[in-house]
C-alpha cells in the first residue's frame, strides 16, 4: 500500500512544478482528481493492479476494472492497467491515447493526446525515465527510449534511442540534444 501512495503522490505532483512530492496532501489529490481526467484514469490504472494482487479484495477490484473501463471509453484514454509505469505520470491532453499491455515505462513520463505505445511482434517499447512525448506520436516495438528524451509531435518510433536527445519525424531521428528540462 505504501508503494501504491508514493506513486500516486508522485503522480499528483507531477501535474504541479510548484508542489514536491514531500508536500502532497489528501486536498491535493481531490482537486486532481476532480479536475484532471488523465490523472483520474492512471489513478484508477494504478489501483486496479494494486487490487489485482489483493485475493480477498477480488469484488473490489472487479468494480474497479468496470470503472477504469468506463473511464478509458469516456476519456479516449485506453492504458492496460498492467503496464509497468513509475511515478510522475502526467496526461496533458486526453483522448486518443493507447498503451498497450506489456509496455514499460521510467518515472516523470509526460504525453498529450493521439500517442500510440504499442507492441510489433509481441514486442514492446520499453521507455527510460524523464521522457516526454508530443501530440500524436507512434513509439512500436521492441525498442528502448532512454532518459531525459524529448519526442516531438507527429513522430514515429520504431527504433531505439539513447540517453538526452530530442528525436522528431517520420521515421524519427536524433535532431539535437536534451541539455534541460523536459517540455515541448
Amino acid at each position: 500500500m505504501k508503494q501504491l501512495i508514493e506513486l500516486i503522490k508522485k503522480d499528483v505532483s507531477a501535474y504541479d512544478s510548484n508542489l514536491a512530492f514531500d508536500q502532497v496532501k489528501l486536498k491535493h489529490f481531490v482537486i486532481r482528481y476532480i479536475k484532471t481526467p488523465g490523472f483520474k484514469v492512471s489513478y484508477t490504472m494504478r489501483l486496479c493492479k494494486w487490487l489485482e494482487t489483493k485475493p480477498l479484495l477480488k469484488p473490489i477490484y472487479i468494480l474497479k476494472r468496470l470503472k477504469y473501463r468506463r473511464l478509458q471509453v469516456k476519456y479516449g484514454i485506453q492504458i492496460g492497467h498492467r503496464i509497468s509505469v513509475g511515478g510522475g505520470v502526467t496526461i496533458n491532453h486526453y483522448g486518443g491515447i493507447v498503451i498497450g499491455q506489456g509496455a514499460v515505462i521510467g518515472e516523470n513520463f509526460n504525453i498529450r493526446n493521439n500517442i500510440t505505445i504499442g507492441h510489433s511482434k509481441y514486442k514492446t517499447p520499453i521507455i527510460g525515465d524523464n521522457v516526454t512525448v508530443g501530440a500524436g506520436a507512434i513509439i512500436i516495438g521492441g525498442i528502448t527510449i532512454g532518459n531525459n528524451v524529448i519526442i516531438g509531435a507527429g513522430s514515429v518510433v520504431t527504433k531505439s534511442f539513447p540517453d538526452n536527445v530530442i528525436i522528431a519525424g517520420n521515421p524519427a531521428k536524433v535532431i539535437g540534444a536534451n541539455e534541460g528540462k523536459n517540455s515541448i
